[in-house]
């Protein structure tokens, strides 16, 4: 028995005094591998993520103050928290539309916020939804998602991504080089072909993430509201750069972004839960008007003037659904 509580020590000796070694050649090295700055759709680009994200296992990346503010978020019941990617993130709609609520229902205080990040998909987003909105338990949560979903990923998608991330070495921190290295390697085993890249979430993964999204909410109290994603884009004149590394051919662009939306509405029916075609909306609008105020060049994110407007229809959407417009008077 002593013996082989002597070896037992001798090899764990030598795997810790392998682990260092290698530690420190990956570190002499200047190798890193930090899934945040890897996978990045839209704005920011890579370099600025490493500033405002750090890695997180089950929503890859999160923004550097998420537990500080989740931590003030808790301090009082939300009702209203705005979720979704970077045009949640960066937008103003979500800020305009509190302050809209608050200005139509002066005798409440109505409490709410945003809780982002640029790049999600409504795969991060069912993640957060179920580890960090529910403990919340706001009133309603608003659901913002489906770009990310439809963009080429780096070869696996978003659910596989999960699963490598969940399965790293217990005992190795995340900012450990060597840590980085195997899940690098990980990833790299489980990539495929270029040409054969799937979406980040495929048409039906999608549906079941917002299905479960719905189901989740109600059955916690929380009353979901979906949101379809507008854009400017025209067929015949979408922005090149999408071709460089998110499309394979720039005219799957429309007809793919009205699937992901059309999917939204129709998960919205099914399980009897609000929506605000803020899609349909736009698409309503002259289209020129539309291009040049209401989004930048990208199509995508929405100008100051064009979250202004997003907040608006948000509001006409609130106020017309009884499920909603009865909230504030409570």
């Amino acid at each position: 028995m002593r013996r082989r509580l002597i070896l037992a020590g001798l090899v764990a000796a030598s795997l810790a005094v392998g682990l260092l070694a290698a530690e420190g050649v990956l570190r002499i090295m200047g190798f890193t591998f930090e899934l945040a700055p890897r996978v990045e759709f839209g704005w920011p680009n890579p370099e600025g993520q490493k500033d405002w994200y750090r890695a997180d296992p089950d929503l890859f990346w999160v923004s550097r103050d998420h537990a500080a503010r989740l931590a003030a978020l808790a301090k009082r019941r939300q009702d209203v928290l705005l979720l979704g990617d970077s045009c949640t993130e960066s937008g103003n709609y979500p800020e305009m539309f509190l302050e809209l609520l608050r200005r139509e229902h002066p005798g409440r205080s109505i409490a709410g916020g945003k809780i982002a990040a640029s790049g999600w998909s409504s795969y991060q987003g069912l993640q957060l939804l179920k580890r960090d909105v529910v403990p919340l338990v706001p009133r309603v949560v608003t659901l913002y998602f489906g770009w990310n979903d439809h963009w080429v990923g780096f070869g696996i998608e978003d659910d596989e991504v999960h699963q490598i991330a969940r399965t790293r070495l217990a005992f190795l921190p995340d900012e450990s080089r060597t840590a980085q290295l195997l899940f690098k390697t990980r990833l790299a085993s489980r990539v495929r072909d270029k040409s054969g890249w799937p979406k980040r979430v495929p048409p039906e993964k999608y549906r079941a993430n917002l299905t479960e999204m719905a189901r989740v909410a109600v059955s916690t109290g929380i009353i979901p509201v979906f949101l379809t994603a507008p854009t400017s884009h025209q067929a015949g004149k979408e922005p090149p750069y999408l071709a460089e590394r998110f499309l394979r051919d720039l005219s799957e662009l429309v007809p793919l972004h009205r699937q992901y939306v059309e999917i939204t509405r129709e998960v919205a029916a099914a399980e009897q839960v609000p929506l605000c075609d803020l899609y349909r909306r736009f698409e309503e609008m002259p289209p020129d008007q539309v291009r040049d105020v209401y989004f930048k060049a990208d199509g995508i994110h929405a100008t100051p003037e064009g979250g202004e407007k997003i907040a608006q229809l948000m509001g006409e959407c609130f106020a017309r659904d009884p499920r909603l417009a009865g909230l504030w008077s409570e």
